[in-house]
């Protein structure tokens, strides 16, 4: 599958999930107690053990960066969490002139000190990516690659996430997380081409100067994000 394919199933996920959290948002202001009598949902307590599953936006989708997640609770204090991420710069990223076009997936259990959804967490993620970048992207190759050369493959990563979840009511919390530890790519790379000619169709732009290349690196950090979460509680979902 194309990166530019993987990017545009993880933008239709979000719009997806926006709508659902939005709906559900909307039918579910009320519950009725044993007399059939309407209950404003903010007077119960706030949250509880009956949620059960938060969509969640990273707030770096302003900088171009889509980051949706679903989160499922298993047990009360353990989550299962699903994350997509995709960026679509295919010539300048932030405007660096440098191309980095990425589609990866995570999965990553986690373990809640007080509750599902509540606080502090941590636990152990794995995650596939497909990728077109320049190196010099990356801290720890920024002043290298600096010829215009791009390089694209795939890549493995786990680790481990930290994070914490402040709720700001029934439904709504903001979450910062972090993840780090491995990671390994193989990849080809590609320069320009200095006898590239623009009017012949047989020139090549760009030549491969190498082929089934491999890295593996320790990073501090291959994810992180302010995420604005949207909970759902066993209300909602009857």
């Amino acid at each position: 599958m194309s990166v530019n394919k993987t990017l545009k199933i993880g933008l239709i996920a979000t719009v997806l999930f926006s709508l659902l959290g939005i709906e559900s948002f909307a039918s579910s202001q009320y519950v009725s107690d044993n007399n059939n009598n309407k209950i404003k949902i903010t007077d119960r307590p706030s949250l509880s053990d009956d949620t059960k599953t938060a969509v969640k936006l990273n707030a770096a989708v302003f900088v171009g960066i889509v980051n949706p997640a679903v989160e499922f609770k298993a047990l009360r204090n353990v989550t299962v969490q699903l994350e997509a991420l995709g960026v679509f710069a295919n010539t300048s990223f932030l405007g660096t002139g440098k191309p980095l076009e990425l589609g990866a997936g995570f999965g990553e259990f986690r373990y809640y000190i007080k509750r599902a959804f509540d606080g502090f967490y941590f636990g152990p993620t794995i995650g596939f990516g497909v990728y077109k970048l320049n190196k010099s992207l990356v801290f720890r190759y920024s002043d290298q690659y600096l010829d215009g050369s791009y390089q694209q493959g795939t890549n493995i990563m786990c680790g481990l996430t930290v994070g914490y979840a402040l709720n700001l009511g029934k439904h709504w919390s903001i979450e910062a997380s972090w993840s780090g530890g491995f990671q390994h790519s193989k990849y080809e790379g590609y320069k320009p081409n200095p006898n590239y000619d623009e009017s012949s169709a047989d020139s090549p732009k760009y030549i491969m100067y190498v082929t089934n290349n491999g890295s593996a690196e320790w990073p501090p950090m291959f994810k992180c994000g302010l995420f604005v979460s949207y909970r759902w509680l066993v209300d909602s979902l009857l």
